[in-house]
């Protein structure tokens, strides 16, 4: 900690933009001017000296003092009695100070540093630019507490700095208030604008399960766009854990994230036996990474890993830096894509595709690999290796009325047991839109040609559909709000095929007959405010009738309701219910609301049958004096226990904060207190483009 802290002190006084001491040259010579109660000039000497009150303005810099004198042959400003110095929303008081107006190098006594960014002041007897790149703090002194009595603060004897080099620090202490908490003797590291490479803060924590656990991270600055962090991480119950996270970005469309953490378990397989599946392995791992490339001809590669040992190894190890949760965040701020199943799901996805778009076509060859953590099946799983598609959008057929739509696609099934080959799916379309201001209607008809080149024989199988589409939009106006709807009707029809002898590999090889109707409703709700419309709610139902079913022609109605913000009230619902009085077929609903003090209760609930259903809720609440609680809790009545519970109360001080955390996360109990100083932290940030 100590280091990172010092750290920060010379990043925030000698490598920011309004830093006093700005290298040579870089700054443009302005005019100056000066106001004060008495200016005598003195020819011979060519200065001016300035006493009561005394201002000078040089561009966007504002310097104030009692006394000040000022040669115009050098350039050379000295200072004395309530300095102030005035850079944007940065600033610097001190009791006497040399500067070079040219440059604003120079020396300061008794200063003090206000950097507004993270809120930082930095006291010194003196900072001084001692040569071409090295500066001298001496009692150097940093907080982020506002005050003359500061909740925290550290205090180092002398701070040493060669810019591109190393600086040195000795006797540093952390204070809490007047009370000495922490002292390191002395400390060397490195000095450079870049990133660099070393230590990162170490990770505590301890659980029932994991016995002790501790992290100690080394982050290696390979490049300005380039990095690497290992982690080596130590569980009392469990041994040594090695953890690697790689990442790279070339530019804004080529970059690429890492992950692999691999474990020598001493710990026997005793937990999530209510899941029905046992752990045999003691090598246990997890292979995650994103990346997306342009290549030549703008092709756009795009490659996403999910492999992992066992079935437990994603629910055991959820706290650290390459948990799960954590691992998500950064694919989402890198890639904006997820991973392609939950942290519980048996089947882990992998794939790698390359896609040429062109204005109206699309080709898309792609690899796709299924792990199935149930040894029992994963024989059977069915992988995509690989599977091209040539893609061709709705768009007018030449200068004719029709519009033409493609969907040509070939697979190839691999699997070690079972049935496996290929299969080539042809499915051209053609459709005449018409409408008026009434209504619209879209006829459509298509071929759907499908062969199979199996291992011992070949099959094929023709069949076509035709649709009818007939939809229309209706608006009405109460006061500022306009309700919306859109009522949809669509009639398809698709004959009977005989497909019994065709293999299974995915819904398509099983096509039904329709003879359906179906049926929509949409509802908007709108406010309009200044000219703009906001919505405030959507309401969407839909239910087919397929009328060659003689038992149960209706499907499950399906229902969405989503409401925005509205009076601190939001859900986002998706249900399906079946019409014949076996209830809920599938659900997944958020609901919650908000107050203006931001104290929030949220619900989620997710049912699928066979597989799922969870409830998760979370209360946070704003208690007196800084203080607030969390509450959050996801329960499954599949297995009849909570899957997570996490209780905290944080303090937070307009410097410091403190949160005490109680968590039980599939039977495992941990304990945390965590302590944050407001304006320290470090983030491990990556730039573009080699610069």
């Amino acid at each position: 900690m100590f280091r990172k802290i010092i750290f920060l002190i010379i990043v925030c006084v000698f490598f920011s933009d309004v830093n006093l001491f700005a290298q040579k040259n870089n700054i443009h010579q302005e005019p100056i001017k000066i106001k004060a109660e008495q200016i005598i000039y003195h020819k011979k000497k060519n200065t001016y000296q300035a006493q009561g009150h005394v201002f000078l303005d040089q561009g966007k810099r504002h310097i104030e003092a009692d006394e000040m004198i000022v040669n115009l042959n050098t350039n050379q400003a000295k200072l004395k009695g309530n300095i102030f110095l005035k850079m944007d929303q940065d600033w610097i008081r001190a009791e006497t100070a040399e500067i070079d107006l040219n440059t604003y190098q120079g020396i300061l006594s008794q200063a003090q540093v206000f950097m507004s960014e993270n809120h930082i002041y930095i006291k010194g007897k003196n900072i001084e630019k001692t040569g071409e790149q090295t500066y001298l703090i001496e009692d150097a002194y940093l907080t982020t507490c506002d005050g003359e009595a500061p909740a925290w603060h550290f205090t180092a004897k002398k701070v040493k700095v060669t810019l591109q080099g190393w600086a040195t620090a000795s006797n540093i202490t952390f204070w809490a208030k007047s009370l000495p908490l922490a002292y390191v003797p002395y400390l060397i590291l490195p000095a450079k604008k870049d990133r660099q490479s070393g230590f990162l803060f170490p990770y505590f924590g301890h659980s029932n399960r994991d016995g002790f656990d501790f992290t100690l991270p080394f982050f290696w600055a390979i490049k300005p766009n380039m990095d690497v962090t290992f982690y080596q991480r130590y569980l009392s119950n469990r041994g040594w854990m090695e953890g690697l996270e790689y990442r790279y970005m070339l530019n804004e469309t080529d970059k690429g994230l890492f992950y692999f953490d691999y474990l020598n378990d001493d710990r026997e397989d005793i937990d999530f036996t209510w899941d029905e599946f046992c752990r045999s392995n003691k090598k246990r791992w997890w292979w995650r990474s994103k990346q997306d490339h342009i290549l030549p001809e703008n092709i756009y590669a795009q490659l996403d890993i999910d492999l992992v040992s066992d079935q437990d190894y994603i629910r055991e190890f959820t706290e650290g830096f390459n948990s799960y949760r954590n691992c998500r965040k950064e694919f989402l701020h890198y890639f904006n894509r997820d991973f392609r199943t939950d942290e519980a799901a048996l089947l882990r996805e992998s794939s790698v595709s390359l896609t040429k778009n062109w204005s109206d076509y699309s080709l898309v060859a792609e690899a796709q690999y299924t792990q199935n953590l149930d040894k029992a099946q994963d024989e059977y799983t069915l992988q995509r290796l690989p599977q091209i598609s040539f893609l061709r959008n709705d768009s007018r057929l030449f200068h004719t009325p029709l519009f033409f739509k493609l969907d040509a696609t070939s697979t190839y099934f691999w699997r070690l047991e079972g049935i496996k080959g290929e299969r080539i799916h042809f499915a051209p379309s053609f459709s005449l839109p018409y409408k008026n201001k009434y209504f619209k209607l879209l006829p459509r008809f298509s071929f759907l040609e499908t062969n199979y080149f199996l291992t011992d024989k070949e099959k094929s199988r023709f069949l076509y559909e035709t649709s009818l589409e007939a939809k229309t939009d209706l608006w009405a106006r109460f006061s500022n709000f306009i309700h919306h709807l859109e009522p949809r009707i669509v009639y398809t029809f698709r004959p009977r095929v005989e497909q019994s002898d065709l293999p299974k590999f995915d819904d398509l090889d099983a096509l039904p007959e329709l003879n359906q109707i179906t049926y929509s409703l949409t509802n908007y709700f709108f406010l309009e405010q200044e000219n703009k419309l906001k919505e405030l709610m959507r309401f969407y139902i839909t239910q087919s009738c397929n009328f060659d079913k003689k038992n149960h022609p209706l499907s499950d109605l399906l229902i969405e309701w989503q409401i925005k913000p509205l009076f601190g009230v939001f859900l986002d619902a998706e249900t399906a219910i079946s019409p014949y009085g076996d209830g809920f077929t599938e659900a997944n609903i958020m609901f919650g609301f908000s107050t203006k003090r931001a104290d929030y209760f949220n619900i989620n609930y997710q049912y699928r049958p066979g597989e799922t259903e969870d409830l998760a809720t979370e209360i946070f609440v704003h208690l007196i004096h800084n203080w607030s609680f969390r509450f959050y809790n996801q329960h499954s009545f599949r297995y009849k226990q909570d899957i997570e519970k996490r209780v905290s109360l944080h303090y937070a001080a307009q410097c410091w904060g403190v949160e005490f955390v109680y968590a039980d996360i599939y039977d495992d109990t941990k304990f945390m207190v965590i302590f944050s100083l407001n304006g320290i932290g470090q983030i491990k940030g990556i730039s573009l483009g080699g610069g």
